[in-house]
């Protein structure tokens, strides 16, 4: 397996590896250096890809993107993250590839999966945290959400979805090309995301249809198999179980807290966000929990009794124990939430989270905004929205349904059954 991007990115690939291993099956996953210490809680080979997703994200560069927060701005520097490290992603998928029987590519990595699928003759399968596949019942994850007045739904729908692929394939193609070249393919004509549906190759979905509904277009070789979640066991190898000291007693000392995430999305200007929280308390009368994520957020000063700071926490122990989230939308942090029953609003950033935040805006169990957007009014407001008893219902139902899935042996099934 082979996947590059964010903790969202290669968190379900870990779970995956895990699930495999538990049914028999030997695997090697390349990720990038961020996935290095979750990687160890499995007992998959691990290969390194030269690229720190985080680092990325910290930097100017990545900062600019999110001070952009539009799909081109995205889309090019995700482009231009990945030009700098395709050199290492391609020699790294070849050589885990080369030793396998079937290889599970990841979006970012699907272009050299399926180049190193054709020249060697190994099938490849595309797993999709986010529904990437060309389709007219909904926008492309990456662009807006909201259908131009005037223009006909299904044909903004398609559209969309042949803007980003352009966009994205524009900034990489040469890469792409590069590597096929080197393999002694022709070069790809498009996207492996468009060139797959072609092909008709196999596609595993990994998010549920109670959230989705599956397009009706999709071919059968497109499944979708529910959410893929990291066990516990995975997250007490690596320490990732641990409670931080005195938050089991805080939680316990008062009414459920609302928790206010921001996961992988670097936090531009700390202090005030840190601010705002503790007026937003104040104004609501809730307690507040907030996830650092990837963001330090210490060394702010003093906070009320109200009010507490944690940083990276394992969300399928927290949450049920929460009234209702607040994050930025990655697709992860989105499933854990609704998975645990809880009103969700999402505050978006890039990437596919407005996609999520429509999602869940839809369903009838939160809503969601721009981040750029969050001031003390705003936050009042999604807080007065998720802290309904009319939404906690439908959050409540939701949860239970999606309880009752399991992804990952779904998705065990499809790459190892009788057909494999």
């Amino acid at each position: 397996m082979a996947t590059v991007g964010s903790r969202g990115d290669f968190e379900p690939y870990v779970a995956l590896a895990h699930a495999l291993i538990g049914a028999g099956h030997e695997v090697s996953l390349a990720a990038p250096t961020d996935a290095v210490a979750l990687a160890a809680g499995v007992d998959a080979k691990f290969t390194e890809i030269d690229l720190e997703v985080r680092a990325v994200f910290r930097s100017e560069q990545g900062r600019r993107w999110l001070a952009a927060g539009d799909v081109d701005a995205y889309l090019q520097g995700i482009a231009a993250m990945m030009s700098g490290a395709a050199d290492s992603i391609a020699r790294t998928v070849l050589a885990v590839a080369g030793e396998c029987d079937l290889l599970v590519t990841g979006v970012n990595t699907e272009d050299y999966g399926l180049a190193v699928s054709q020249a060697h003759g190994i099938p490849v399968v595309l797993g999709h945290l986010t529904p990437w596949l060309m389709t007219d019942e909904f926008p492309q994850p990456l662009t807006p959400q909201a259908v131009p007045p005037g223009v006909p739904e299904r044909e903004y729908h398609r559209e969309t979805h042949r803007m980003a692929e352009e966009i994205y394939w524009a900034g990489k193609k040469d890469d792409v090309n590069a590597f096929r070249a080197g393999l002694g393919l022709e070069p790809a004509p498009s996207a492996a995301l468009t060139w797959t549906c072609d092909l008709g190759l196999p596609t595993l979905q990994a998010f549920s249809t109670e959230v989705v509904p599956r397009p009706r277009e999709w071919g059968r070789e497109n499944l979708v198999t529910g959410f893929w979640r990291l066990p516990a066991e995975v997250r007490r190898r690596v320490g990732e179980a641990d409670v931080p000291d005195g938050l089991a007693d805080w939680l316990a000392a008062g009414p459920p807290p609302v928790f206010l995430g921001f996961g992988s999305m670097p936090v531009l200007d700390p202090a005030r966000v840190l601010e705002l929280v503790v007026a937003a308390a104040a104004r609501t009368g809730l307690r507040l929990l907030v996830g650092a994520g990837w963001s330090d957020l210490t060394g702010l000063g003093e906070l009320p009794d109200t009010v507490r700071l944690v940083g990276e926490i394992d969300h399928d122990w927290l949450f049920p124990q929460v009234r209702a989230v607040v994050h930025h939308g990655g697709a992860g942090t989105t499933a854990a939430g609704l998975t645990a029953g809880r009103p969700t609003w999402i505050s978006t950033v890039f990437s596919d989270q407005p996609f999520w935040g429509d999602r869940v805006t839809r369903l009838g169990v939160g809503g969601c905004g721009r981040y750029l957007d969050l001031d003390l009014d705003h936050l009042t407001y999604a807080l007065g929205e998720i802290t309904t008893d009319a939404v906690a219902a439908r959050a409540a139902a939701l949860g239970e349904r999606l309880r009752r899935e399991d992804g990952l042996a779904a998705a065990v099934r499809a790459l190892t059954g009788p057909t494999r």
